[in-house]
């Protein structure tokens, strides 16, 4: 699925007191990131950080960003290294791996939040990898509450027909010959940001083997997922090809150590509009009928 990020100007759409700041990764890597402070913080309010999709700036959720503060929340974005304004200038020949994106960025957000903002529980909301980085983060348990929006294992014969097979052809025929060509991954060809060659060819052999990245014996940090503890739901979008009810099953029941597990199957109905994809959740105008419910969980505000 070949997709156009419309990546809002934060400023533009974000309400309340933002600042721009560097958060270290786990090896000391500046990563960019936006906390958002609302005028009036509710007492004991968590900080909800926002894990981006994989080649997606952390502005494209500026939107959301700015309806979880309007009810009193603060709220932390960050770009992965590589990406948006973690990026340090040139990508050809960057080392960067999809799994430093989860092992070292991730941990280092988590640990920030403990040093800066020690007070306030953490509840995380993932986006597609930014999902499934908690679950191989070594300090996940700080971790109160997540989730996840089409969050998935990557197969790609979990994905839907016809999608699976461009997926196929792009990431086992013409994704590495453009790396080797051009010594990066071009964001235009997917639709989202550049990517390191690295890190997009490791997403490749995943997206190439049945059990995922649950496959590579190589990644060590599969043995932190049973150690994710907090409440988990995941948001499962019927017209996302990519990721469908197998794939984002497969990726959900690796939350071992989740006992309150729970999966919300949405459709583009239930929104109102005729298209919601792997991407649309976070559009403005989902805003009454899945932000808010969303937020609701969240926030562990539900009533009943």
């Amino acid at each position: 699925m070949t997709v156009s990020l419309q990546v809002p100007e934060a400023a533009a759409v974000i309400a309340g007191d933002s600042r721009d700041l560097t958060v270290p990764a786990e090896d000391g890597y500046a990563l960019a990131a936006t906390l958002l402070e609302p005028g009036r913080v509710l007492p004991d309010a968590p900080l909800v950080v926002m894990g981006c999709a994989v080649g997606v700036p952390r502005r494209y959720y500026a939107k959301f960003a700015g309806h979880i503060a309007a009810r009193g929340h603060p709220v932390l974005t960050f770009d992965y290294r590589g990406i948006g304004g973690s990026r340090q200038g040139s990508l050809v020949g960057s080392k960067v791996r999809m799994r430093d994106w989860c092992i070292l960025d991730v941990p280092g957000v988590l640990a920030w939040t403990q040093r800066e903002l020690p007070r306030r529980p953490v509840h995380w909301i993932g986006h597609s990898m930014g999902g499934f980085a908690t679950g191989l983060a070594h300090n996940n348990h700080i971790v109160a509450r997540q989730l996840n929006v089409a969050t998935l294992s990557g197969y790609w014969g979990r994905m839907s027909s016809p999608e699976k097979y461009r997926v196929r052809l792009m990431m086992a025929g013409l994704g590495a010959p453009v790396v080797r060509l051009m010594g990066y991954f071009p964001g235009f060809l997917l639709g989202g940001e550049d990517m390191p060659g690295p890190a997009y060819l490791e997403w490749t052999r995943w997206c190439m083997t049945p059990g995922f990245l649950f496959d590579d014996t190589t990644l060590a940090e599969r043995a932190n997922f049973p150690r994710f503890k907090a409440p988990l739901r995941c948001v499962q979008i019927a017209d996302d090809p990519w990721g469908t009810e197998a794939a984002v099953g497969h990726m959900t029941e690796h939350f071992t150590g989740s006992a309150d597990r729970s999966t919300w199957r949405i459709t583009p109905a239930d929104a109102g509009v005729k298209a919601i994809g792997h991407f649309g959740f976070f559009r403005s105008e989902m805003a009454d009928a899945l932000w808010k419910p969303a937020a609701d969980w969240l926030l562990d505000q539900e009533s009943g």
